[in-house]
């Protein structure tokens, strides 16, 4: 860098001035003149001493220059260049820790410029040419459209999956306004879709006859002598082809309508296990050699130790499950089937070990016993059923006045579809559409299929109305921007009814119905979405596990053709831990708890396979709840998560560089930048052993000689290696074994038991793992936890403010811009008085100003 121009004491009392200049301009409007001449002393000088080397006119580094900024932010790209350097600024990444620095009071003092400009430029009412207002309009997303369908119907119908898929972007939400463009490519595919809940919502008046199957299964009168397990009975793994497991396959069975399932269950329980699940799950059936095939859950009951056998009944639509068709026999055509199959779900994290496919262990199992399964379809106790009710309401004026009649089942119809009242036009232009029908068509419910299915498509219902015009319309859409944050769908009757009133003008109303959709089992889908595209935990599903080292892990088909491929038709532990991390944020948003608590926690949400996973004892069942921790169970927090570590893993080790781009995207709120595309890859600096070894931290110090690497892998590294002691299937392990060594998986006739197994692997692991390292700008670190008590030490504002923010981003629905950062700044100054509550955060998003004004709105001072 360049040496000083100027005695440090002048620098000192010149930035001293510079200082009290700019703090006695920021809390109003600086004149253009005081701006100029305070950016002349303060921010000129600043960046030509610590920043122009390496952003000015000879060198753009990373595609930044600094040299062209003026003290007018709004010139050029100003604005959103002026908030990336105070974001450097303020986490103290430039200057680079081997360059001079900046003394603390000069770097506060121009911070503090470029905050009093932004905030004064984001006050004007007129916009640079080059800086428009972030989009506003966006479709319905996948989640949305599906529960949107079904609040409106009031049935559920399975319809997103025939849809086009969503665009993903890590980190980045579903929802987001770039993202959910409507193009006619997608239009037939709404169409379809509408047609086909319109035709199940709206029934002819005959009433059907019901289909209606039984079957039973009876115990072995006489014990088996080789121990197997009677026809109504059922372990873990299906074994033989005649009993429960294979299922109740039905024919002739009705395409739509509602069904009922009734069976009568219980279980028998070895000594230590006091409950299991069972579940139904209905499609094609699965006593074949096949991982293909096609179903859907009915439901779950769970079976306590000690009850009697009891009736359980469960229902579902049949239009959500998959018909088998093309069967034969010996080349003989056999009729469509639709094949209910009970599952026993028990897991205690072992089923691997000589699983219970073999019958040595068959009766270490909870063992579910179903006397019968009754099936009833379509359910008609009640005809026309509730949801056509709805659509075609009762009244005399379907006789006396059916033209009247019919305009008010579409004004009805329409202004629940658009979340907002109907306008005369649009009820007489729809109208008309029903009259030209009408001819062809004939009854009422078939022109009505027809017409509501058009409004189901128009972008009125498929479109958020970002841009509402009028006071009214204003309240309804904020009614909606209210409902599909906090619920993924439509408004129901009392947020509706509040915005026709004007009462959602009042913030103590927001806050109590903010509180009331939290505590709705609607908001589950909010959760969902938030929690699993804020951390980016999908993509572990798809990280292939190296059985070699895990043999564990995942559960494989034991005999057959299949054998060694991972066993189809359960959930697996992948499955549960993206659950517990959607029930960790539940948690923390349910009870109000502190933002922080992101980072460390004294629970766990665990149940039975993943605290067998993880180590931690007494747990059983398969619901997961929070499970209080200790230190020595190394959890707590979702830097521990098995959804994270896996995602950012390779299957066969840990991956440092995935890990901290996770860490300071998810939970830091920085933007890591892709590596260049001259830059080459670890694999191709470090070997092929990059994507076997058992620990990285080696491979990525090779990978820093490179000259090309080392100046971001310096500001990237440390972050991922605290990570290094976490396998990559999420555990701790302190040690691994050596390179290229197998692990056996359990075999009773060599280890006895599961101490004699434990013992065996720990024997393996003789190579220690390092997880020490510096991070950027603070101290030395040696594992996770000095990492987690260095970020709630020194990193509680950047973690605080990155959940604000990604929550507002969220419930606006678009990618936050330099205008927002003032807005998060209020928010997050009020909630932080109180530790920076979860929910306080949501109350604050919904009745801060910025989220209640329209888009344009937002933009005015």
């Amino acid at each position: 860098m360049r040496p000083p121009t100027s005695p440090r004491t002048w620098d000192t009392l010149r930035w001293v001035a510079a200082a009290v200049a700019v703090v006695a301009c920021s809390s109003g409007a600086p004149a253009a003149d005081d701006r100029e001449a305070s950016f002349g002393r303060v921010v000129a000088p600043f960046f030509e001493r610590y920043c122009v080397d390496c952003h000015g006119p000879q060198r753009g580094k990373g595609g930044v220059t600094l040299h062209t900024l003026r003290s007018d932010p709004s010139a050029g790209a100003g604005p959103r260049r002026w908030d990336k350097v105070l974001d450097m600024i303020e986490r103290g990444a430039m200057p680079p820790e081997t360059d001079d620095q900046p003394r603390p009071e000069d770097r506060k003092a121009v911070a503090e410029w470029i905050r009093a400009a932004l905030r004064y430029e984001a006050r004007r009412v007129s916009k640079p040419a080059d800086d428009p207002a972030p989009s506003h309009l966006r479709r319905l997303t996948n989640v949305e459209y599906q529960n949107t369908m079904r609040d409106l119907l009031g049935f559920e119908l399975k319809l997103a999956d025939d849809l086009p898929k969503d665009p993903f972007k890590p980190y980045t939400f579903t929802n987001t306004a770039e993202f959910m463009r409507l193009g006619p490519e997608q239009l037939d595919a709404y169409r379809a879709a509408a047609r086909r809940a319109l035709a199940s919502a709206i029934v002819d008046p005959e009433k059907p006859p019901p289909f209606k199957a039984r079957r039973e299964w009876k115990p072995d009168p006489v014990p088996s002598p080789d121990d197997r397990l009677d026809p109504n009975q059922l372990g873990p793994w299906v074994s033989g082809r005649f009993n429960v497991g294979t299922g109740m396959a039905l024919t002739g069975v009705p395409r739509t309508g509602a069904f009922r399932i009734r069976f009568q269950a219980s279980a028998v329980f070895p000594p230590g296990v006091t409950e299991m699940p069972l579940r139904l799950v209905m499609g094609e059936g699965l006593n074949v050699n096949l991982s293909t095939r096609r179903i859907e859950p009915v439901g779950t009951v769970r079976l306590k130790a000690g009850a009697k056998p009891a009736v359980y009944e469960l229902r579902g639509r049949l239009e959500n499950f998959p018909v088998e068709t093309n069967r034969n026999q010996k080349g003989k055509p056999l009729p469509d089937a639709l094949t209910i199959t009970p599952q026993n779900l028990y897991d205690d994290g072992t089923l691997n070990d000589e699983n219970g496919f073999r019958k040595p262990r068959m009766r270490e199992f909870p063992i579910a016993v179903v006397d019968w399964i009754e099936f009833e379809a379509p359910l008609a106790d009640v005809w026309p059923p509730e949801h056509h009710a709805r659509i075609l309401f009762d009244s005399p004026l379907r006789e006396a006045d059916p033209e009247r009649y019919v305009r008010e089942v579409l004004r009805r119809f329409v202004s629940r579809a658009f979340r907002r009242p109907a306008t005369d036009d649009e009820v007489a232009r729809f109208a008309k559409i029903y009259a030209a029908l009408k001819p062809e068509l004939k009854t009422i419910e078939a022109t009505l299929r027809e017409t509501l299915a058009l409004a189901l498509v128009s972008p009125q219902f498929l479109m958020h109305n970002g841009a509402p015009t009028g006071p009214e319309e204003k309240r309804y859409a904020f009614a909606s921007r209210l409902s599909y944050f906090l619920w993924a769908s439509m408004p129901d009757d009392e947020l509706l009814d509040l915005a026709a009133k004007g009462e959602l003008d009042k913030p103590v109303v927001v806050e109590k119905q903010v509180l009331r959709m939290l505590a709705d089992p609607r908001s589950r889908d909010f959760v969902r979405e938030f929690s699993r595209q804020w951390l980016s935990i999908d993509k572990m599903r798809a990280v292939p596990i190296n059985r070699d080292l895990f043999p564990r892990f995942l559960y494989y088909v034991p005999l057959g053709e299949r054998a060694g491929t991972e066993e189809p038709y359960r959930p697996t532990i992948r499955d549960y831990m993206v659950e517990e991390t959607v029930a960790f944020v539940a948690h923390l948003i349910r009870g109000n708890a502190s933002a922080l608590k992101i980072v460390d926690s004294d629970f766990a949400c665990l149940n039975q396979p993943l605290a067998a996973h993880y180590g931690v004892p007494g747990v059983q069942g398969d619901e997961i709840r929070p499970v209080p921790v200790k230190p020595e169970h190394r959890l707590g927090g979702l830097l521990t998560h098995g959804s994270v570590l896996i995602g950012n893993g390779t299957g066969s080790a840990p991956h440092p560089i995935y890990r901290a781009v996770w860490l300071r995207e998810a939970i830091l709120g920085e933007e890591v930048p892709p590596p260049p595309a001259d830059v080459p890859a670890l694999v191709d600096t470090a070997g092929a052993s990059a994507e076997k070894a058992a620990t990285i931290k080696a491979l990525l110090a090779r990978h820093r000689t490179q000259a090309s690497c080392n100046a971001c892998h310096a500001r990237l590294d440390p972050w991922g290696i605290p990570f290094e002691q976490y396998n990559a299937i999420g555990k701790f392990q302190p040690k691994v074994p050596k390179e290229g060594t197998r692990v056996s998986p359990f075999k009773a006739a060599v280890h006895k038991n599961l101490d004699g197994y434990a013992a065996y692997v720990n024997a393996l692991n003789t190579v220690t793992v390092g997880a020490d390292s510096r991070v950027p700008g603070g101290p030395s670190i040696d594992g996770m936890t000095e990492l987690k008590a260095y970020l709630l030490k020194d990193r509680t504002g950047d973690v605080a403010r990155n959940v604000l923010r990604r929550l507002y981003g969220y419930g606006l629905g678009r990618e936050l811009t330099w205008r927002d950062r003032f807005a998060v700044e209020d928010m997050l100054a009020g909630v932080g008085k109180d530790g920076y509550g979860m929910r306080d955060m949501i109350v604050a998003v919904c009745q801060h100003e910025s989220f209640r004004r329209s888009t344009e709105e937002r933009n005015k001072p």
